[in-house]
């Protein structure tokens, strides 16, 4: 059921917007992109948070989409997510591929948490431990 709310966010992302997809964030919601992942590490908190972190890549690529490759549901409220990111520089135009491995936490069908980990045996052990 978990894995389901996160594959209908991503949807509703691709399909409608960010601002669409708010109505499957949780008003607390918190996400983390760690520093070795990013070369401006965050956090992201509640809504503002999700305009802000999907805004940053709009800001930069055109034909923005992101793309569940694999959503495991390792436990109730925890889905390890292998997410593929396409699109395009919105300067050059080059295409650009990018594989993000993470835990989507869900509570009552929102999500509420979204941290993205190195490696996926590294998101599917988080999302195992208890969170």
């Amino acid at each position: 059921m978990s894995a389901a709310v996160v594959r209908e966010m991503l949807d509703v992302l691709n399909s409608e917007g960010t601002e669409a997809a708010l109505a499957s964030f949780a008003e607390d919601f918190h996400g983390v992109v760690p520093p070795e992942l990013s070369a401006e590490p965050d956090s992201y908190d509640g809504h503002d948070g999700v305009r802000r972190y999907f805004d940053s890549f709009h800001e930069i690529v055109s034909d923005l989409r992101f793309d569940a490759e694999e959503l495991v549901e390792v436990a109730p409220e925890a889905v390890a997510a292998r997410w593929l990111i396409t699109g395009s520089g919105r300067e050059s135009g080059i295409p650009i591929e990018m594989r993000v491995s993470g835990v989507a936490r869900v509570r009552d069908g929102k999500v509420v948490g979204l941290e993205a980990y190195p490696t996926w045996e590294e998101a599917v052990a988080a999302a195992s431990a208890p969170g």
